[in-house]
């Protein structure tokens, strides 16, 4: 996943990943790698590796409306904006694929194929851990497949609905 972050009022570009627990994080040519220890709903406790080899301890969390974030990263606020990864030259043509985080049982489907949605609007309702967390629009956009159903579990990255933006 990719974000713009604004920081100190100059905007940077930030690209993460997460494999399991293991988390890459790319700021420029830096990089910084870690695991997640503890996740409970929208915080996490991350274990980030130091350069002598040691640990540091980070708690992180966040809310999102639509493609717009807020972080909080050890009593430091960011907001952000989640970047939609597009090939260059691509148009409206291009389809996302949305999907769970964490592991989590459908709870309801709220849109179907062919309704149009807009930025923000929920999608699926989740059920992890006795929580409800919504699937959102990152974009204003087509649905376009739904790839789930009611009562199924889902596992983080196995996409549940596609959206192709307006």
């Amino acid at each position: 996943m990719k974000v713009k972050l604004n920081l100190s009022n100059s905007e940077t570009e930030i690209e993460i990943a997460r494999h399991g627990a293991d988390i890459a994080v790319k700021i420029g040519d830096k990089r910084i790698s870690g695991r997640i220890l503890q996740q409970e709903g929208p915080s996490l406790l991350l274990a980030l590796a130091q350069p002598d080899g040691s640990e540091r301890l980070l708690r992180v969390a966040g809310v999102a409306q639509g493609d717009k974030r807020q972080l909080w990263v050890d009593g430091r606020t960011f907001d952000y904006q989640r970047l939609i990864d597009r090939p260059a030259g691509s148009g409206a043509a291009d389809t996302s694929s949305l999907s769970a985080s964490i592991p989590s049982v459908v709870t309801q489907i709220l849109v179907e194929p062919g309704d149009e949605v807009a930025a923000g609007d929920k999608l699926i309702l989740l059920e992890s851990m006795k929580m409800i967390m919504p699937i959102q629009a990152p974009y204003d956009g087509r649905v376009t497949a739904v790839q789930c159903q009611s009562g199924e579990a889902v596992q983080p990255g196995v996409p549940l609905i596609e959206i192709q933006p307006l």
